[in-house]
């Protein structure tokens, strides 16, 4: 089991109540200890992997194997400031810079997230996802046009959809999110927001990621990845 940060123990068993609640447990998240808490990386568990199918993870496309892929145990804090455990899935050759920015952001103590739950929980639908502001990465899935997402090889992360939506023209996602889709909307004092020069911003930037809300024809105020796209 590879770690990054402190070390964190999950067993999945695939049958029974027990791999049930496990499960779960998994894709709700959990609350973490707010005092050193890590961000840990694990290969993916049966049980989940078994879950993401026909989800993030979709026969018909080309999608990375499951050893192309690690599980992240992510603290940070919600809107409330409370401190939890997420879970997100990127591509294993990312891992360590997605942990290393996520560990910034949580012992930063400074920026808050919504929830951060497997997109799986939503059935692998991104509108679904942004809806609920949630915050995922992996997702095996084609954009608008066709080609195939970051996220659908791990590489991406998108970041509290709603206060940070995307925005092309006159469109909006997800609907939510037009309280904050123009400059003039975008405070730094509203929870959750991302803006330029923040902790989030800078602790992506260091690990050499960027940023979606410095696109030009489009922007995407929620989205890091590790090329820009």
């Amino acid at each position: 089991m590879m770690r990054i940060g402190a070390q964190v123990t999950l067993t999945m068993r695939r049958s029974g109540v027990r791999a049930a609640a496990l499960l779960f447990l998994l894709l709700a998240g959990a609350e973490a200890h707010a005092r050193g808490a890590k961000v840990a990386a694990e290969p993916i568990p049966d049980a989940v992997w078994a879950y993401m199918q026909g989800r993030s993870w979709r026969a018909e496309l080309r999608c990375p194997g499951r050893d192309e892929l690690i599980l992240l145990r992510v603290p940070y804090r919600d809107f409330d400031g409370n401190a939890q455990t997420g879970s997100l899935i990127v591509a294993r050759r990312v891992a360590k810079a997605v942990a290393a920015a996520f560990q910034d952001i949580y012992d930063s103590g400074k920026f808050r997230i919504y929830r951060m739950s497997l997109i799986d929980e939503f059935g692998g639908d991104d509108a679904r996802s942004m809806a609920a502001n949630n915050t995922s990465a992996f997702n095996c899935r084609t954009t608008d046009r066709g080609a195939m997402s970051r996220h659908a090889y791990g590489m991406a992360v998108d970041i509290n959809p709603v206060q940070n939506p995307y925005r092309e023209g006159n469109l909006t996602e997800p609907e939510a999110g037009r309280a904050y889709d123009e400059p003039s909307k975008r405070r730094r004092d509203i929870v959750g927001i991302i803006v330029d020069g923040d902790v989030v911003t800078r602790a992506f930037a260091r690990q050499g990621w960027r940023w979606g809300g410095h696109w030009k024809r489009s922007i995407d105020y929620q989205h890091f990845s590790n090329d820009g796209h």
